[in-house]
């Protein structure tokens, strides 16, 4: 099942069993195993409720064996196995918990479909993957989180907040938060409060600076490079991570010259999603050599500062300016 089937299955009261969770989104994640504790009366959760960091197969199956107290079902939140323990000693735990025990075992990242502990879990429990929220997934969730405040969100000001800030979850709501506290409750979020409260994530922003090289705005574009060295933005992490930016472009272009589907190559892709649908859109306006020769020019920056070629503030912009952006077609 996915976050969403876990919320509604949860909604009907804390079910009896074993829940692998695992996944990328880890801020949903989290929020499933905070939701799930919340069913326990608040008098009795430090009794019916046990959370566990990488316990050993007898810590885990002492704390699942605890029964409840004053109440029908008592919830195990097991973080991870112990280190260097085989999913296999797990599995008399997981197949033979009490029935009054709801024991959720929470992994951080997605783990490999062959991995030791999936395969354990799926013959006696359930899994819950959380992969990275879809942009309008992300939007709702954000008119949500507004309105729980007494702000309201209107859905295409929601969809600009996350194509401005991206889809990491944890970042995405830090900003909704601040523009909860600008607008204030029996409000309506507009976008020009967006633009005044939300600081657009460095990926979306270097993209953003890309679009304007790339369509021949290059006055635009160095602009939009400075501010960001204005900002304390040090120029050689801007150069590794346009340097980065490029590598995904490539990757991106290498699927297209393959005849491969977009969703087929972001789905592939590591990383932000919304970064990923950006690179394979700006891959399209470049070969695989335009990008393999600015990925090998900014890897010589660290020389041109070493060397004195350029100022500190100079070499990334000597990089950007010494290809001819208008050539690539738009």
């Amino acid at each position: 099942m996915n976050h969403g089937d876990f919320f509604k299955l949860i909604k009907q009261g804390i079910p009896h069993g074993t829940f692998l969770m695992h996944g990328e989104e880890e801020y949903v994640k989290a929020q499933a195993v905070k939701a799930t504790t919340e069913l326990v009366d608040p008098d009795l959760r430090p009794f019916n409720i046990s959370v566990l960091s990488k316990p050993t197969p007898q810590e885990l199956m002492e704390s699942c064996e605890t029964l409840p107290l004053f109440a029908d079902m008592r919830i195990v939140v097991c973080n991870e196995f112990a280190d260097g323990t085989e999913a296999s000693k797990y599995a008399d735990v997981l197949q033979n918990h009490p029935q009054e025990t709801l024991l959720l075992l929470v992994f951080k990242g997605k783990l490999p479909s062959n991995s030791a502990v999936l395969k354990s879990v799926k013959s006696s429990g359930s899994e819950v993957l959380f992969d990275r929220l879809s942009l309008s997934e992300c939007a709702r969730w954000c008119m949500k989180h507004t309105n729980e405040a007494g702000v309201f969100l209107p859905q295409d000001v929601a969809m600009l907040l996350v194509r401005c800030v991206g889809d990491e979850m944890t970042n995405l709501v830090s900003e909704t938060d601040k523009l909860i506290d600008y607008v204030g409750e029996g409000n309506t979020v507009t976008a020009q409060d967006v633009s005044v409260c939300t600081r657009a994530a460095l990926d979306v922003r270097i993209f953003d600076m890309l679009d304007m090289f790339t369509y021949g705005k290059t006055g635009d574009g160095v602009a939009a490079l400075h501010a960001l060295m204005d900002e304390g933005n040090e120029p050689m992490s801007i150069s590794a991570f346009l340097s980065s930016r490029f590598k995904l472009m490539l990757e991106a272009r290498r699927g297209i010259d393959a005849g491969r589907q977009k969703r087929d190559v972001v789905a592939a892709m590591e990383g932000n999603k919304y970064a990923n649908e950006k690179a394979f859109d700006a891959a399209r306006r470049f070969t695989q050599e335009e990008l393999l020769g600015l990925i090998r020019d900014l890897s010589d920056t660290a020389y041109m500062k070493i060397s004195g070629a350029a100022k500190d503030d100079k070499y990334v912009e000597l990089v950007l300016l010494k290809h001819d952006w208008r050539q690539f077609p738009v």
